[in-house]
């Protein structure tokens, strides 16, 4: 039975809510030790320290100790003899002795009692003391003491029981004997841990000789401590809440719990001599490394009962104190540190990841940092630490320069020490993040580059901390390393792209640092902190050294106080290497100085001694830290280096010697040197007095205790201090270096490193903008927006877009760039310029830049992409059709204002400059419609805004249009008071300084834009949109009506057109303004061109009919056209021609007859009004349209000259809109006919005009009649129910007209030389798609030939049309592609002018995929094919197959695509086969852009499959008719005779050019090997009947040009003179047939033996493997034959043998 312990063993009890073990722990240190023993645990080197600087003791405190020895020994004494003295176990008393029962029987140690007052005495006395008083034997058999507590204690087996209890799953009682013997077990646990303990600290302290405490003893308390921790700790930490242990351990009402956290306090009282004892060379290397190995498990323990049983500041305080154990080792134990590293990393990576993330160091000033990055950072600044004092010789002046060399070499080997440990946890980190072959590295790897990025963003984040100096110097080395990576283009990818965020991370803390102490220092009004050099000022000495030992203070403080984290050393080494080498310098340049003032040898022999020997020795110890380069960044401009300052100098003395001419100037300026080298030695010595100081203040800083420590001293201020001081350090003049890698990495080959440079610059330009102002940088983002990835040109566009948008004075320096990205092929790039420009629209300026801005976001409002035409349109309706900040539509009592009024003349006078600026911008954005494609989505956009979105908005745009219209109407009231029709500067010029001013200084481009003739433009359009609104000013516009001069024609037709816009809403019109109006269109009508008759007619005939009801006039007009086109009539049916006068009186009868026709009913009023027109029914008898109609078609057929009949076709096409079934009848067919049949281009053009004209007007009374019809109740139309379609059939005659005429309006399309033609056709074809008027198949050829246009309108509208077919009709709509691929043929040639001059692909300005490759024309059509296989591999064969002169899809020179080329062969049909169109094919196929392998090796496979069958052919009749010549030479020369084969010549001649085509095969399959880096073997074993995924597999196109005047590729294009020169250069000659047979010839007898190597091959490679074992893929693929191989043996080829 265990005996009971007596009441000194019992371990302090926690009551519930007391204190937690760790202050257990500080009352039993405050209560058993001194205070010399805790200044020795919190810091090993205090007590060497305390008798340094107390050399003399106390006589009172020598005799205590020596009291305490004594008393140690006798108490000793009286426990040997207790022991002794014990004849059996019943009698030991508790004081001294307790007894424990094990297996054999109960067993006598020694007390806790007794172990902790023999500590207390050891404590109190000195090593000396106690070694003088007390004896080897004593000490060595109290050692036997302590090693048979500590057995006791491992026997009991700790460990194993807190392994079974933690087995037992929670729910399972634990029993009442096992408590107990787990509450035994604590109890003796603890003991051996009190004996370990004492032993450790006899050995750590001195008080035990080597002889008493051998390494042994030492083996066996370190041991048993290490055992502790790793079967006991950490087990115990680790516990989970589904055990049943945990429940009797963490109940406070229960023994256990108690003995548990005594178990932990004890563990914390052992680990200070413990790590006392490894900073020593008493332990042995292996018992260091049993430490190491528990402290690392115990640092990286983690435990889920904090706060549930276990307390977290107990926990924690484990934690740091193995996480001390660990520095102390790494501090002392250099050859430790490599596997301690390898060791705390690997452990890290063991824990989950959740655990990870959970173990966050706090730091002062809200900071905080992973765990393990503090651990490293306590390590490395560690290994700066000295056992020797670092301060010693800070105390005297007056060393020699040998002296303070030495100085400065022990405190540069510390800096140098962390800076290689340093290196070396870097290099090591690095090397564990490249990538490996195995699994498991591979794993690691990403683990490590994770640690890494958490350490080094950590560190980045400490960066001028004042307790961790090693982040700076982790950072710089860490920099130097990414440096390296990013030079080496070998560097695994992944780590360089971890180098460019870790310096995007460095080089924007740096510039953002030193931008802080920038502005810092100018608030304050105080000077930036300088390094320390020989040239520094005094002021700056000063200064640095009051920085310094605040910041120095501060750390004792801290140390003092128990936070020591090792950075005080660090600190002194850095700051004495700076200041001892500025002093030795000082001290140099000033003996040097005494010897240039001393004359003769005698100067130089009274130099002393000591700083002989330092000019004498080598001063590269100096050298690095005293020359410090000039920086103006935060950091201050430190001195100029010594060299130079020395040069300088050098060079004014020569000079001022060369300047004295005379002994008098000679004499004082002696003088006055010797009298400034007197000042200047006063002041080095001031300074180096500074220096000393300095120094000497860091010895009495790390002396002080706790009661000296200024009490002052706050974070704040040591934090502001420390990052001054920190920005004199190397990394803050690494600002550059960084910067250029970024940009150097702007041009690497991966897209990834591009993208993740300009997200790095992006962020660098956060914190420092102007490095965007750098040539080379702008250089380089200019290159990166025309990169090959959208990823790379949407960074870009991110870096210039977020920086101009915060700097608006880099909008001149990138706007050229980003503007013409919007029209990048990416969309989220078009979507991000769009944003840009938008931010520099409201930012600007500049009238030109507005403009440009408005056009190109414009020009977005018809982008393919759905959401890029939204968010264009949407810009535009907010920057251009909202009231804004400044303009308020409102009248002075705040009523909004009505429909009618000058809204212009309501705003305030900004709101006028906002507004006027707006009107400028939106004048000069129509200015550019005028000549481009814009026009269309101008009108679009109005609509839009005033038809399409809310009421309120609408609303609102309606406003702000009327704004507009007055302001325009404005500018021409002011325009008709100036001389000319510029704006006057100082009425229109905005003030420069209101926010919303526009610069003009471009005058002369701003009165371009905004004059007259462009304000009428911009009034006509809006005329369509607020014809209320511009009808208000109309009659003002009277006066334009007058003008006669040519160049004033355009202004003429747009005042025209508004007032044919805005006649019926002009606001009460005077009938004196209604005459003259009516006569001004009607004497326009006596001599304009047509070009006016077409608008001013119409508006005649609306004021007529709708205000005036002047109808004599028009009958009277019509009624004398009529009259005169019969009279010409009539004389030609007599006369048969006609005289060239009166050809333009004819033209303008029928163009005024034709007009008036279309837009006045003459017959619906005759009806009603039957007396006004009575004068026409005696010239017309029928309807007026039928008259026309018969008039127009005499004239247009007739023998007049061409004029005549293109105004009569043209006006027929006016009558056939007035009255569409005109165009159904006969007549009328058969002059369409014979104009498609044999007129000429301008007959056919204004056929297809009419056509458009026809067709544009049917869709608009389509959609006026859906209108009308909207929102009304459809009835019965008892008309249709009777026959009557009338309506019905006026709307079937356009699709009746294009079905018609639809083949022939194509094939006139791509008439040769006829541009106009190509331009009405294709809008023909356009609106025949879009209104569904035939079937879309028949456009479907013509749609792809003009997608290679180069007409980018065209081009992209013939893309988009054809896209939405293929959405529509996917099943049938491909069935025509080779067709189109023939047409777009033909139409290359007719725009090269030659078949030799056509390519099969464009060197298009867009970017592309990849540099120097060309985009194939038919790569729009193949795109949308690519998505279904079978459908894609089918266009794939077709096109290889044209190659094949035998093939029944091969297209001959003379085929058409347009006329069923595809039916022509090339076997027996005369036709010569289109070699020049086998080439653009090949060329097509070479650039097409495939993502998959298996498209690679589908054409491949098909080139090969004709080779082996055509082209196998082709060999053999070449080898027959070259047997056949051979005889008929042997013939010639016997005498006999062949006869003459015309038939055979000729057929021959077409083999010779197949060969041709085959050759064209020949070459593109070896170019797409090539340039897609696939083998022979990949080709043959490609089967086209497999669906495996690897034919899924994606490919990469690579640049591979060859070199040479012999090479097949160049800039990725096939070069045929090099492969077959007569694939681009006919053959005309015989011999030119003869050398292309035997080139045919060569290049297949290569082929076949090729092949022939290549079956042998893989009859021996492919079926065996290098053991002999059959291949797998052999027996899988047994039932593959390549077509070469099969071709070859049904030739006959190879013999039987071989066939066998």
């Amino acid at each position: 039975m265990e005996a009971p312990l007596d009441d000194s063993a019992k371990p302090p009890t926690l009551k519930r809510g007391s204190d937690s073990a760790d202050s257990v722990v500080k009352r039993q240190r405050a209560d058993t030790e001194s205070s010399d023993y805790h200044l020795l645990a919190r810091d090993p080197d205090a007590g060497d320290r305390n008798q340094q600087t107390q050399p003399s003791a106390d006589p009172k405190a020598n005799e205590s100790g020596e009291r305490s020895a004594e008393l140690f020994d006798d108490y000793l004494t009286l426990v040997f003899q207790e022991e002794d003295g014990l004849p059996d176990l019943l009698g030991a008393r508790p004081q001294y002795f307790r007894r424990i029962p094990q297996i054999h029987g109960e067993h006598i140690v020694i007390s806790k009692r007794a172990i902790r007052r023999i500590r207390m005495l050891l404590a109190a006395c000195t090593a000396d003391q106690l070694l003088e008083t007390v004896e080897d034997d004593t000490i060595l058999r109290l050692i036997g003491l302590l090693t048979s507590a500590i057995d006791a204690a491992d026997n009991l087996g700790l460990a194993a029981m807190i392994k079974d209890g933690s087995e037992l799953d929670k729910g399972i009682e634990l029993s009442s004997e096992y408590c107990q013997k787990l509450d035994h077990a604590f109890s003796i646990t603890c003991l051996g841990l009190e004996a370990s303990s004492l032993m450790i600290y006899m050995a750590a302290t001195g008080k035990a000789s080597k002889t008493a405490c051998t390494s042994d003893s030492l083996h066996v308390a370190t041991a048993f401590f290490k055992e502790c921790l790793l079967s006991c700790i950490v087990p115990l930490l680790g516990l989970t809440p589904g055990c049943s242990l945990v429940d009797v351990l963490t109940d406070k009402n229960l023994p256990l719990s108690s003995r548990m956290h005594a178990l932990f306090s004890t563990v914390l009282l052992a680990h200070d001599p413990v790590i006392s004892l490894v900073g020593q060379p008493a332990l042995a290397e292996q018992d260091i490394i049993s430490l190491v190995f528990a402290s690392i498990s115990v640092t990286f323990c983690t435990s889920e009962l904090l706060g549930r049983g276990i307390d977290a500041n107990t926990f924690e305080s484990i934690r740091r104190s193995a996480q001390s154990l660990l520095r102390q080792v790494f501090e002392t134990h250099v050859e430790q540190r490599t596997w301690m590293l390898e060791e705390i990393l690997a452990s890290l990576i063991r824990l989950p990841i959740q655990k990870r993330a959970m173990s966050l160091y706090r730091i002062a000033g809200g900071k905080s940092a992973q765990f393990i990055s503090v651990l490293l950072l306590k390590l490395l600044q560690g290994t700066a630490y000295s056992s020797e004092n670092l301060t010693a010789g800070f105390e005297s002046g007056t060393l020699s320069a040998k002296e303070y060399r030495m100085l400065l070499q022990k405190h540069k080997k510390a800096v140098e020490t962390a800076s290689s440990s340093t290196d070396f946890t870097v290099r090591y980190l690095i090397g564990r993040c490249v990538k490996r072959e195995s699994k498991t590295a591979a794993a690691n790897e990403s683990e490590y580059r994770g640690i890494l990025e958490t350490f080094v963003e950590d560190c980045i984040v400490l960066l001028g901390h004042p307790q961790w100096p090693a982040a700076e110097l982790v950072v710089r080395v860490y920099s130097l390393h990414i440096l390296e990576l990013l030079d080496e283009d070998k560097s695994d990818i992944s780590l360089r792209t971890l180098a460019l965020d870790s310096a995007a991370q460095i080089a924007s803390h740096i510039a953002r640092t030193q931008k802080e102490i920038t502005e810092s220092a100018s608030t304050h009004a105080s000077s930036v902190l300088q390094a320390v050099t020989s040239s520094s000022s005094l002021e700056s000495i000063e200064r640095f050294r009051s920085a310094s030992c605040l910041l120095l203070e501060y750390l004792q403080s801290k140390v003092v106080g128990g936070e020591q984290t090792g950075a005080i050393p660090l600190y002194i080494s850095s700051w004495s290497s700076m200041l001892i080498a500025a002093l030795l310098k000082s001290k140099r340049k000033a003996a040097a100085a005494d010897g240039a003032d001393s004359s003769g040898k005698d100067g130089l022999n009274n130099i002393p001694e000591s700083f002989s020997e330092a000019m004498a020795t080598d001063s590269d110890s100096d050298s690095d830290t005293d020359a410090e380069p000039n920086t103006d960044r935060g950091s201050g401009s430190g001195s100029d280096s010594e060299s130079e300052s020395d040069s300088q100098e050098c060079s004014d003395e020569g000079s001022d010697y060369q300047e004295r001419s005379s002994a008098t100037v000679k004499s004082s300026k002696r003088h006055g040197s010797k009298a400034k080298a007197s000042a200047r030695r006063g002041l080095n010595i001031e300074k180096r007095k500074a220096i000393t100081a300095c120094l000497r203040d860091y010895m009495v800083i790390t002396h002080r205790s706790t009661r000296a420590m200024p009490h002052n001293l706050t974070y704040a201020s040591a934090s502001d201090t420390a990052r001054s001081l920190i920005c004199l350090l190397p990394l803050y003049r690494s600002f550059d270096m960084l910067l250029t890698r970024v940009t150097m990495a702007l041009s690497a080959s991966q897209v990834t490193l591009r993208s993740k440079a300009l997200r790095a610059l992006n962020q660098i330009a956060s914190q420092r903008a102007a490095v965007l102002y750098q040539k080379n940088v702008k250089y380089a983002i200019n290159h990166r927006l025309q990169d090959s990835s959208p990823q790379v040109r949407e960074a870009a566009i991110d870096l210039i877009g977020k920086h101009i948008s915060q700097n608006p004075e880099l909008t001149d320096q990138y706007y050229e760039f980003v503007s013409v990205r919007v029209l990048d092929k990416g969309p989220s790039v078009r979507k991000r310029v769009l944003r840009i420009l938008r931010e520099i629209y409201l930012s600007s300026t500049n009238l030109t830049q507005l403009v440009d801005i408005g056009v190109r976001i414009l020009q977005r409002t018809g982008d393919d992409e759905r959401s890029i035409r939204e968010l264009a349109t949407k810009m535009l309706q907010e920057l251009w059709f909202t009231s804004g900040d400044h303009a308020t539509f409102e009248d002075d009592d705040g009523v909004r204002v009505e429909a009618t009024g000058n809204i212009f003349n309501l705003l305030s006078p900004d709101s006028q400059r906002e507004m006027l600026k707006r009107v400028r911008v939106m004048t000069g954005v129509m200015e550019a419609a005028r000549s481009s494609d814009l026009s269309e989505l101008m009108a679009g956009l109005f609509s839009h805004v005033t038809t399409k979105t809310s009421n309120a908005e609408a609303e609102e745009a309606m406003l702000v249009i009327r704004c507009v219209i007055d302001a325009l109407f404005e500018q021409l009231l002011r325009s008709e008071e100036s001389s000319t029709e510029s704006i006057a500067d100082n009425e229109m010029t905005v003030d420069n300084t209101a926010t919303a001013s526009v610069d003009l200084s471009s005058t002369s481009a701003s009165s371009a834009i905004f004059s007259t003739a462009a304000c009428l433009r911009f009034i006509s359009a809006l005329s369509l949109i607020a014809p209320d609104a511009v009808g208000q000013h109309s009659e003002m516009l009277s006066a334009y009506l007058k003008m006669t001069n040519a160049s004033e024609e355009d202004m003429l037709h747009n005042v025209l057109c508004i007032f044919n816009n805005t006649l019926l809403c002009i606001p009460h019109p005077s009938s004196q303004f209604l005459g003259s109006l009516e006569s001004d269109l009607i004497s326009l009508l006596a001599s304009s061109p047509q070009g006016i008759l077409s608008i001013a007619v119409p508006c005649l005939c609306t004021l007529v009919e709708k205000i005036t009801w002047n109808y004599g006039k028009l009958i009277r007009l019509f009624r004398s056209c009529a009259l005169q086109l019969y009279r010409e009539h009539r004389r030609i049916a007599v006369r048969s021609n006609t005289n060239p006068m009166s050809a333009k009186n004819v033209m303008r009868f029928i163009v005024l007859a034709g007009l008036t026709c279309r837009y006045f009913d003459f017959d619906k009023h005759r009806i009603k009004q039957s007396e006004h027109f009575k004068d026409l029914d005696t010239v017309i008898k029928g309807t007026v349209p039928d008259f026309m109609n018969e008039t127009l078609l005499f004239f247009a057929t007739s023998s007049l000259p061409q004029p005549v009949q293109l105004a009569a076709i043209q006006m027929l096409g006016q009558i056939y809109i007035k009255k569409p079934q005109l165009a159904l009848e006969a007549r009328s067919r058969t002059l369409m006919d014979k104009v498609f049949s044999e007129g000429s281009a301008g007959h056919k053009l204004q056929v297809m005009r009419n056509f458009l004209e026809f067709l544009r007007a049917d869709s608009k009374r389509y959609a006026q009649r859906l209108k009308e019809e909207q929102g009304k109740v459809r009835e019965v139309d008892a008309k249709a129910l009777v026959g009557d379609t009338g309506d019905m059939s006026v709307a079937g005659v356009g699709a009746s007209l294009m079905q018609t005429y639809l083949d022939r309006i194509i094939e006139a399309t791509f008439l040769p030389g006829a541009s106009a033609l190509l331009v009405c056709g294709f809008e023909v074809i356009s609106l025949v798609l879009e209104q569904g008027l035939a079937h879309p198949l028949k456009c479907v050829p013509a749609l792809i030939a003009l997608g290679t246009s180069s007409d980018a309108h065209i081009r992209s509208k013939a893309l988009k049309l054809h896209q939405d077919l293929c959405f529509k009709y996917a099943s049938f709509i491909h069935s025509r592609d080779i067709e189109g691929v023939r047409l777009a043929y033909e139409y290359q040639v007719q725009v090269r002018g030659s078949p030799e001059s056509v390519a099969g692909f464009s060197d298009s300005a867009d970017v592309r995929d990849a540099p120097n490759r060309p985009v194939a024309y038919l790569q729009p059509l193949y795109s949308q094919l690519r998505s279904k296989r079978m459908r894609r591999n089918d266009f794939l064969t077709l096109l290889v197959k044209i190659g094949d002169c035998e093939s029944g899809t091969s297209y001959m020179a003379g085929g058409s695509g347009r006329s069923g080329a595809s039916d022509t062969k090339s076997g027996g049909s005369g036709n010569d086969i289109d070699i020049q169109f086998v080439r653009f094919v090949a060329e097509n196929l070479a650039s097409l852009d495939y993502k998959y392998l298996d498209e690679v090796l589908h054409v491949i496979y098909q080139i090969s499959a004709i080779i082996a069958s055509t082209g196998l052919n082709l060999y053999h009749h070449f080898e027959a008719e070259s047997q056949a010549e051979a005889g008929a030479r042997a013939g010639a020369r016997t005498g006999s005779s062949a006869g003459s084969r015309p038939a055979t010549e000729t057929k021959l001649r077409l083999s010779t050019k197949g060969s041709v085509c085959i050759s064209i095969l020949f070459a593109l399959r070896e170019f797409l090997k090539m340039h897609y880096s696939i083998s022979e073997t990949r080709c043959t074993a490609y089967n086209p009947s497999d669906t495996s995924a690897a034919r899924d597999k994606p490919v990469t196109w690579h640049a591979q040009d060859s070199s040479g005047s012999g090479s097949m590729t160049s800039q990725g294009r096939i070069v045929w003179d090099a492969c077959n020169p007569y694939a681009v250069r006919p053959m005309s000659l015989e011999a030119d047939f003869n050398d292309q047979r035997l080139r045919f010839r060569q290049q297949m007898a290569g082929s076949l033996a090729v092949a022939e190597e290549s079956s042998v091959a893989a009859d021996t490679g492919s079926v065996f493997d290098s053991h002999g074992n059959a291949s797998a893929c052999a027996a899988e693929d047994d039932a593959f034959v390549d077509p070469e191989e099969l071709e070859l043996l049904s030739m006959g080829v190879f013999d039987a043998e071989d066939c066998a």
